[in-house]
């Protein structure tokens, strides 16, 4: 039987339906897992904490003991170093941020968060996504062809 820090995968189905506390959960993580009210959630949660956790190797405990600042950096730096999507960093936020609060560990979200959307669309004005020009529009016209562009009116 495999184990992660949480919980065992044989026993990874009936914990996250039926909510029942493992013997090897942590008080953290039961407070965690527990007070999520919806299945969906619950699976979605339970993933992103196993993977975050699982990339340094420790379990929901040992993270929390972590000074505020430490634990800053690990999830910055995990949104930093790992090429994954702007969706899965807010579920990934979503998740830390609840595992956090829900065990009384307060973090500068206001901070991590600035390192979730740092992707830039190359159409931007002052930081902002911008309307395209005509001279824009006609190019994609010339190169597509017109029956191949759609443009949506406001």
């Amino acid at each position: 039987m495999r184990k992660t820090g949480l919980i065992s995968s044989k026993d990874r189905g009936s914990a996250t339906q039926n909510m029942q506390v493992l013997d090897e959960q942590s008080k953290a993580y039961f407070n965690f897992i527990n007070s999520l009210k919806s299945d969906s959630t619950r699976k979605s949660y339970t993933y992103c904490i196993e993977k975050f956790l699982g990339h340094y190797e420790k379990d929901l405990d040992q993270f929390l003991r972590l000074s505020e600042d430490e634990m800053t950096n690990l999830i910055i730096k995990y949104f930093v170093d790992n090429k994954i999507s702007n969706q899965y960093k807010n579920l990934m936020s979503a998740t830390l941020k609840h595992a956090c609060e829900i065990n009384d560990v307060v973090l500068n979200w206001k901070k991590i968060k600035k390192f979730i959307n740092s992707s830039k669309t190359g159409n931007e004005t002052n930081g902002k996504d911008r309307g395209y020009i005509d001279k824009e529009i006609q190019r994609e016209i010339d190169r597509h062809g017109p029956d191949n562009v759609h443009i949506i009116p406001d």
